[in-house]
């Protein structure tokens, strides 16, 4: 599970290896680093890290030892990973079918409806998912669009 992670270090030597110690003993991964000593405030320097944890349980327990050492925590947060798929169904489905099927954590960012010429209609959907999610999402829309006698074209 990868983390955004925002510490403010004291302005002194050896404040950033001590803020790593913890990262590293509770199985943390850095995946990068942006230290902005130019921007001292007030005798401290933010520090942005991404890290990458086997669980929210090893990032909750860095933490609490970085707080224990004096390390105040900016920002802690998730980084969820989205994938864009762009999705095309062809038949009588409202959109409304689409968004009221169980799609969670799913953000529709467009959708385009041709104007039919025969009975068939034809929306273009452009989706962000988690890409943890694909799979599920996908197997859910292929379910609603059977259930609709639409047809579902998808890259995956």
């Amino acid at each position: 599970m990868r983390f955004d992670l925002t510490l403010a270090l004291a302005d002194r030597p050896g404040q950033l290896l001590k803020a790593l110690e913890p990262i590293a003993k509770n199985g943390g991964n850095i995946i990068s680093i942006i230290h902005e000593r130019e921007k001292p405030a007030e005798g401290f320097v933010p520090v942005s890290l991404v890290v990458d944890f086997p669980s929210k349980w090893n990032l909750r327990k860095t933490i609490e030892d970085l707080k224990s050492l004096g390390v105040a925590i900016v920002k802690s947060e998730e980084i969820v990973e989205l994938k864009r798929l762009t999705l095309i169904v062809i038949g009588r489905m409202g959109i409304k079918r689409l968004i009221e099927s169980k799609l969670e954590n799913v953000r529709i960012t467009s959708f385009e409806v041709s104007a039919p010429t025969t009975k068939e209609a034809c929306v273009k959907l452009d989706l962000e998912v988690p890409t943890e999610s694909v799979d599920a999402v996908m197997d859910e829309l292929k379910k609603v669009s059977k259930e609709e006698n639409a047809i579902l074209i998808s890259p995956v």
